[in-house]
């Protein structure tokens, strides 16, 4: 079942609700570190980003931020492929005993009431998770009767490759959080989507959810005709086949340039790490804004004809180029970007910038 509201932030305001109502008035979520879900209050109680919060006076509702899976940047020092996957396991730590603050073992109850995460971090930088890690995640939750909710907000509607970016890793979620490509920025919708138990009259009421301007007429209108479209061509081979060519061109700027530390790329949403070309690690947000001005100027030549980049900047250190064009990218398209950002990563790495 779905309910309809009017932004992104404000759908997330309704989850909560739903989560609250299903679980007896738990209030505490878990959330990741990175992670980005709204600027209401609370929306940004489990948004990981302090300033967010700063000016706002005490949150005692402030959700406990887990270690993201960023496993070029891993907070436990481990490398990818052989660290057991050790963030779950310290996750799963928590619920060893109460004095790990919480879980209740004799009541056999979590003082939290659901997990708040996106499958690919939108403005932590694009971040991919491992293989399997949301699986064990999602047997961890399951088991003690936490809800998954899952915010497709940056992600949903064929982002990834799927409809839904969760789909990629093999979880069902409790609750999904939707907007922005709904409607594209034509008109103002977002919504969420709930399972039966947890939405259905007799638990929910009508009402539990509302604004002025939830399931407006031009929106709804909007948002149909996306769903229409969408329908019309295979996007999930389109995106699939083109984000895998626009990751090999990217990878071969890696091979390239020594400022880019880490690439990765799931369907169309693709990242570019910038870094200290002393040891390709270290983040370099100086270089990153120095690349970003210069992909203003307009001189990047290709075929002839001069061009400039508008180029969207994330990660937890600002340093991430995150790459989200539109589904329907040409090939040509791609190879232009490329051509076009090869041309910047040399130029601002060049001896001689000014």
């Amino acid at each position: 079942r779905v309910h309809f509201n009017v932004g992104g932030s404000q759908a997330v305001e309704d989850s909560l609700k739903v989560v609250r109502n299903a679980t007896g008035g738990k209030s505490l979520m878990f959330a990741f570190e990175g992670g980005y879900h709204g600027r209401t209050l609370g929306a940004s109680a489990i948004t990981s980003s302090y300033r967010y919060r700063r000016r706002y006076g005490h949150f005692g509702d402030r959700a406990h931020f887990i270690p993201f899976p960023y496993c070029f940047r891993c907070p436990y020092g481990k490398k990818r492929g052989d660290c057991g996957m050790h963030c779950i396991k310290q996750f799963e730590r928590l619920f060893e005993t109460e004095y790990h603050g919480v879980w209740d073992g004799k009541a056999e109850e979590s003082e939290y009431a659901a997990f708040y995460m996106e499958m690919v971090q939108g403005t932590g930088g694009y971040v991919i998770p491992p293989e399997g890690y949301f699986e064990r995640l999602q047997d961890i939750l399951e088991a003690r009767k936490i809800l998954i909710v899952d915010d497709e907000i940056q992600m949903g509607f064929y982002r990834t490759g799927k409809l839904w970016a969760i789909e990629n890793f093999g979880i069902k979620p409790d609750i999904i959080v939707f907007g922005k490509a709904l409607t594209n920025g034509m008109n103002p919708l977002s919504g969420i989507w709930a399972k039966e138990e947890l939405i259905n009259p007799e638990v929910f009421p009508p009402g539990s959810t509302h604004s002025t301007f939830a399931s407006n007429p031009l929106g709804t209108a909007v948002g149909l005709e996306t769903i229409k479209m969408l329908q019309e061509e295979d996007y999930e081979t389109m995106t699939r086949e083109k984000g895998a060519y626009f990751l090999e061109g990217i990878k071969e700027l890696k091979r390239r340039h020594k400022i880019v530390g880490d690439v990765d790329g799931l369907g169309m949403a693709l990242r570019i790490e910038i870094c200290s070309a002393e040891d390709s690690f270290t983040p370099d947000k100086a270089m990153t804004d120095r690349i970003v001005d210069e992909a203003m100027l307009g001189n990047l030549e290709v075929n002839g004809k001069k061009y400039g980049l508008i180029l969207d900047i994330g990660g937890y250190y600002k340093n991430v180029i995150t790459l989200a064009p539109a589904l329907t990218i040409s090939y040509e398209e791609i190879d232009m970007a490329i051509s076009m950002l090869d041309q910047l990563f040399t130029r601002c790495t060049s001896p001689g910038y000014v």
